[in-house]
């Protein structure tokens, strides 16, 4: 399978799970005010952290079917004991900090942590799917617990009228939640029945999470912690216009991150030498075409703000200002799979997304005094850019390939997609025929 073609094919189920997060940024930015929508914002970043912390528990779960031959039912049910308490804590937390706060607010955290007690089971979920090489019921669990948050929060606000970034946050926790009862219904709890509970079992998922779970959790606070730095600054407005040039910018990742998907497996699999070749192919990829999209979305950025965005003064400029450093550090999804699959060292990206995020909140905390919501964004374009390219410069010199290697498209790129044209060609035929 060409890289070209394995990219398209990951990017469809990548593209389903973004066509829904932009439908649910676009209608709760249209419908709430625009403080509402930055509260709004932060609740679902606390959502989008514990997400990224306990996603490892996914990773771990599959681990257990795929690797260690255990039944689908055994994982979930050791799996599940594990994400359950955690989601008890969470909820737990959303009490906690509920306490402190009254009126709509204390709603706000009550939802939050509702939100990501459910985030934790759906992960152990995903991973009993993952394990069991049961690919459409994995995306599934990725795509249906927003798509039922996102007609939640269309029920809440055009059904019952309610337009708070408290209900809109309850919403979203409801659909969650819905998803994962289907989810469990359709075959999700398949040999939950006789399933025993092993210490050593729900302790090695426990250990796996943990670990993954760090890394994971450092790189998403890498890309989103500067928002509560605009939140000190600017307030929820500024919250508000940043997120959204966040979200625009960092959705051109899902291209990125199809490429480098589509070859995992033979990253993995290929001696050291191949593995880095290959890794710097895909990266040649990455650069052309992030470097496309990202002019496309520079040229168009005062034209989306206007017509999509109106309410939401400087998103325009704060997109450009961090559209660089998305592109440069889109080059980060490859770079950590050669480590993780290849050389066996997850650490290294943990390494990489901690050094952006200690100069992002640097930067931030200089930059947004002074420069507002563009500060921030240049922030993180500095950030990503000096992290990734010191990443490169280690990854580089370590394999004996030369900048030419990482940013040069040539030949092989260039036959790549003859290959997928002719793929086109021949499966439209077959169609025809």
């Amino acid at each position: 399978m060409s890289i070209a073609f394995g990219g398209i094919v990951a990017l469809f189920f990548r593209g389903l799970n973004l066509v829904v997060a932009l439908g649910l940024v676009a209608l709760c930015s249209y419908e709430l005010e625009k403080g509402d929508y930055g509260r709004f914002v932060l609740g679902l970043t606390f959502v989008g952290i514990v997400n990224a912390a306990t996603g490892g528990l996914t990773a771990a779960t599959a681990y257990q079917v795929a690797n260690r031959r255990r039944r689908p039912g055994e994982a979930l049910a050791n799996g599940g004991v594990l994400g359950g308490g955690l989601g008890l804590l969470a909820i737990g937390g959303g009490l906690v900090a509920g306490s402190w706060f009254a009126g709509e607010a204390r709603q706000e955290a009550l939802a939050v942590g509702a939100a990501c007690a459910a985030v934790v089971v759906n992960s152990v979920v995903a991973g009993v799917f993952l394990g069991r090489e049961a690919f459409v019921r994995y995306n599934l669990a990725l795509v249906f617990p927003p798509l039922f948050a996102l007609a939640a929060i269309a029920a809440a606000f055009f059904v019952f009228g309610e337009r708070t970034p408290s209900a809109a946050l309850w919403a979203y926790a409801s659909g969650w939640w819905a998803a994962i009862a289907v989810l469990l219904l359709s075959g999700g709890a398949s040999g939950l029945r006789g399933a025993r509970l092993e210490a050593a079992m729900a302790a090695a998922i426990g250990r796996f999470a943990l670990l993954a779970g760090v890394a994971s959790g450092i790189s998403y606070l890498n890309y989103r912690a500067d928002l509560f730095v605009v939140r000190h600054f600017e307030g929820e407005e500024g919250v508000a216009v940043y997120s959204l040039a966040v979200y625009l910018a960092e959705s051109v990742w899902q291209v990125s991150g199809s490429l480098a998907l589509a070859t995992y497996a033979r990253v993995g699999s290929l001696s050291r030498p191949e593995a880095a070749a290959l890794t710097a192919r895909v990266m040649r990829h990455t650069v052309v075409l992030l470097g496309v999209i990202c002019g496309g979305l520079f040229a168009a950025s005062w034209t989306i703000e206007a017509v999509v965005f109106p309410k939401y003064d400087g998103m325009a400029s704060a997109l450009r200002f961090i559209l660089p450093g998305v592109l440069l550090y889109g080059l980060a999804q490859s770079f950590s799979g050669f480590y993780t699959y290849q050389r066996g060292l997850p650490w290294v990206s943990a390494v990489v997304a901690g050094a952006g995020l200690a100069l992002d909140m640097a930067f931030a905390f200089m930059l947004v005094p002074r420069m507002g919501v563009d500060g921030a964004a240049l922030a993180s374009a500095l950030a990503y850019s000096l992290a990734i390219l010191g990443g490169l410069a280690v990854f580089m010199r370590q394999e004996g390939i030369g900048p030419a290697g990482v940013f040069g498209f040539g030949r092989a790129e260039l036959d790549d997609y003859r290959a997928l044209f002719s793929r086109i060609r021949g499966g439209l035929a077959r169609a025809q025929g």
